[in-house]
């Protein structure tokens, strides 16, 4: 058994394709009752991420969010109390410092044995590539992979599903979706990117895309 998987590019209220995503997300559950858990892709000491969210999932009547800090905050005691949330949202940010935080403190098979035992995972913009094959896109984005595409397992994430998924396509420019274009081809690695607003639901149906969400493949 799998649970189900929430790719956002952003998530702003003011976005009808993130509404529609957060209605999907919230169908089933009493708002009042459930419980998110949320993980910071970076340290949030002042909880100004976490008071964003808090006040996002308010506006639908959630009340229960718990804080998860991979970092200075760090408590190992926590993780069955993230494990009971009926939700788990990993939240935007540099998807390589996430990705770092997440191996160091364990949580990646944390994660992966929450999502095969039914959870719901929800992945914002950083957060949302979290949960495809690796990383590359943003190496081969800053330049550190030097031009070349390193197959080294370091730079891979959570695995959950056989893509990548690039957030805010729409903000990127044509030179990298060139970029992007040739590594899909040269690894044979489907990348689905898409626009600020839109989004992917991947649960045990299949996929559902919210909004137009391209394909990109060799």
């Amino acid at each position: 058994m799998s649970g189900r998987l929430f790719f956002y590019s952003d998530q702003i209220i003011e976005s009808p394709g993130n509404r529609n995503l957060d209605a999907l997300l919230l169908a089933g559950h009493n708002p009042a009752q459930t419980r998110i858990g949320f993980i910071p892709s970076t340290g949030d000491p002042d909880r100004r991420f976490f008071r964003n969210k808090t006040a996002y999932y308010g506006q639908y009547g959630v009340r229960h969010l718990m804080f998860f800090d991979l970092y200075d905050e760090f408590e190992r005691g926590k993780v069955s109390e993230l494990l009971s949330c009926d939700i788990i949202h990993l939240s935007a940010g540099d998807p390589i410092q996430f990705r770092h935080g997440l191996l160091a403190r364990g949580l990646a098979t944390v994660l992966r044995d929450y999502y095969h035992a039914g959870g719901t995972l929800v992945g914002v913009s950083g957060g949302a590539v979290q949960l495809g094959q690796s990383t590359r896109l943003f190496q081969l984005f800053t330049g550190s992979l030097g031009g070349a595409l390193d197959p080294d397992s370091d730079l891979r994430t959570l695995q959950l599903v056989d893509f990548e998924f690039l957030p805010h396509f729409n903000r990127w420019t044509d030179a990298f979706k060139n970029e992007v274009a040739t590594y899909a081809r040269s690894t044979g690695i489907i990348v689905y990117a898409g626009n600020d607003g839109d989004g992917l639901i991947v649960d045990g149906t299949g996929m559902t895309p919210v909004g137009d969400i391209v394909r990109i493949s060799g």
